[in-house]
């Protein structure tokens, strides 16, 4: 494990890169978005990840079960323990340093809350959830196995994967028409039939398409990725919203937007075979770059760590604003509320996310081979007493060397902590003293929506208002299931300002300066002033359009259909 691996198989090294590298940029809420506006990352890559493990799956009636299942534990689950532990002790270091003493303390019954959590959506937390496929994709290949093993006699290819494929359609079937909270017990196994088909489909292609595909002209395998696009074009025009081609939240078997139960099998056909197509006509440019097969080596440490990473850069960003000199646009509050928040002054500003996120994780692998191979060397010279001796220190090097890390992680973390704000750059307090804890009120992005031929509203995660001054709301259409409703169908917007506290008077509270972002482009906002809906609450909606658009008419606003992100200033005065 210390020494640099070389894949054989230059074409799914490429694929598996590919791949992992579209999951951290689709974390960033694609800063590259490689085609993403005709094929959207998810609308394929987590099926194209069991598609590649399809592909390298050999197990038949000859298959120890027992040997296999030991092999996917040393593989899967053991570092999928081990990388969760340290990230999620890593992300307790990060909220001190995020809250100081404002950090909550772990409510009782977490470890139990954790464990019910890892069984049924694969994961315990944001800053690990990419780890959930660990689960399904473990539990997909053993189930797999056992049905391939005893199955063998009577095994047809093509006819399981017909059969798979009806199931997978059924669990989609489920997922649109029950609610899934009460039986989450039931998540892994059904997240095992949403799979089955594209596992299938890598032994498919491996044994009976791979020759034919690869010996297609280069003509011939450009003309094959157009019609791939032209398929997605044409279903994006057919399907109510754009989006509808994509799905969210399979930890959960959630996001299923279009009203065809076979759109994700659809989605995941297309997008595995444009960029498997694509691998092929790169493979010569690119198969000898050590870079791309460390890449490829490390997809694990990507998947389980990218997120952790974005939140150290935003630790040292903090660090910064708050000791050194303000950084414009970076919103200190916010991100002290979520791990998924991103620095504010620019879309391409992304791409540092990105760097940062896949970057990171491999730096901190290499480190831990040469940490690795250093320690294996020196325990090689050494003549221990025994042979159980020599193999009991050997496998105690892998945690120690973990440990190791994380405690020189954990030591670099604190060396960045942040003090306090010295600036007063988004700590919203005003200049009244001692009002440091005192929410005034919540203020609520509201939008208006049309869905199905009816009205909704949807009401993003409130910002709490402590004093008179400048506020930001940031949504995204991958927060929840309803955030892509709500961006194709809005409407108009709103604040809407909520008391909270009745020290202080919002009687003649005025919500002003409203200023709206989508994806870095500024547009132009006609406000209806500050109303009273109650003796609590206060409104200001207002309607959106491009900057150039000249007429104000409800049918020229901003179409925030295929956007990903609105961001929302406004100043609140009035306050007392």
């Amino acid at each position: 494990m210390g020494e640099r691996r070389d894949k054989s198989n230059k074409r799914f090294m490429i694929l598996s890169a590919i791949g992992i590298f579209m999951v951290v940029d689709h974390h960033t809420f694609t800063a590259f978005n490689l085609f993403g506006d005709v094929i959207p990352y998810n609308s394929f890559f987590m099926p194209m990840f069991v598609f590649i493990s399809g592909y390298f799956n050999k197990v038949n009636n000859s298959t120890n079960l027992w040997t296999y299942f030991i092999k996917k534990v040393k593989t899967l689950l053991i570092p999928y323990i081990g990388l969760s532990l340290t990230v999620f002790t890593l992300q307790q270091l990060i909220n001190y340093i995020k809250l100081g003493n404002e950090v909550a303390a772990l409510p009782s019954g977490y470890l139990g809350f954790i464990f019910k959590r890892i069984l049924s959506v694969g994961t315990f937390g944001v800053i690990v959830e990419p780890m959930w496929f660990v689960i399904a994709l473990f539990a997909t290949l053993m189930i797999y196995a056992v049905l391939k093993k005893y199955l063998y006699k009577i095994w047809n290819s093509y006819i399981m994967l017909v059969l798979f494929c009806c199931l997978h359609i059924f669990v989609i079937y489920l997922a649109k028409n029950v609610d899934m909270e009460p039986i989450e017990y039931l998540l892994v196994p059904l997240k095992c039939l949403f799979f089955f088909p594209f596992l299938e489909m890598g032994i498919i292609y491996r044994e009976h398409l791979e020759k034919k595909h690869i010996g297609l002209s280069g003509g011939s395998k450009l003309a094959l990725m157009f019609i791939l696009l032209v398929i997605n074009v044409i279903r994006t025009c057919y399907l109510p919203s754009a989006y509808d081609v994509a799905f969210d939240s399979i930890d959960e078997l959630a996001g299923f937007t279009s009203p065809y139960y076979v759109t994700p099998l659809v989605s995941s056909i297309v997008g595995i075979l444009f960029w498997l197509t694509f691998t092929d006509l790169i493979e010569k440019a690119v198969s000898e770059s050590r870079f791309v097969n460390f890449m490829s080596c490390n997809t694990f440490w990507i998947m389980g760590l990218h997120i952790l990473f974005y939140n150290v850069l935003n630790c040292i960003l903090m660090g910064i604003s708050n000791c050194i000199a303000e950084i414009p646009y970076f919103d200190v509050e916010a991100f002290k509320g979520t791990e998924w928040y991103f620095w504010g002054i620019s879309s391409n500003i992304k791409i540092l996310y990105v760097l940062v996120g896949i970057l990171g994780p491999l730096a901190v692998k290499w480190i831990y081979d040469r940490i690795y191979a250093t320690v294996t060397g020196k325990i090689a010279l050494i003549k221990c007493s025994s042979e159980r001796t020599t193999k009991i220190v050997k496998a105690l090097i892998k945690p120690a060397c973990v440990l190791l890390m994380l405690l020189l992680a954990g030591a670099v973390l604190l060396i960045i902590k942040p003090g306090e704000n010295k600036n007063g750059f988004g700590d919203g307090q005003g200049d009244i003293p001692g009002n440091e804890n005192i929410i005034g009120a919540y203020a609520y992005l509201d939008i208006a929506y049309e869905y199905e031929d009816s009205g909704a509203d949807y009401l993003a995660d409130p910002c709490a208002i402590y004093d008179n001054g400048t506020y930001t709301i940031k949504i995204s259409r991958h927060d929840n299931d309803e955030t892509p409703l709500a961006f194709s169908g809005l409407s108009y917007m709103g604040i809407r300002l909520i008391s909270d506290n009745s020290s202080l008077d919002n009687t003649e509270v005025l919500i002003t300066d409203i200023k709206v972002t989508c994806d870095g482009t500024e547009l132009k906002v006609i406000e209806n002033g500050t109303v009273s809906l109650d003796d609590e609450t206060k409104s200001n909606y207002f309607d959106c359009y491009d900057m150039n658009e000249t007429n104000i008419f409800d049918d020229n606003i901003y179409d925030f259909t295929d956007k990903d992100t609105i961001e929302v200033t406004f100043t609140i005065s009035g306050m007392k």
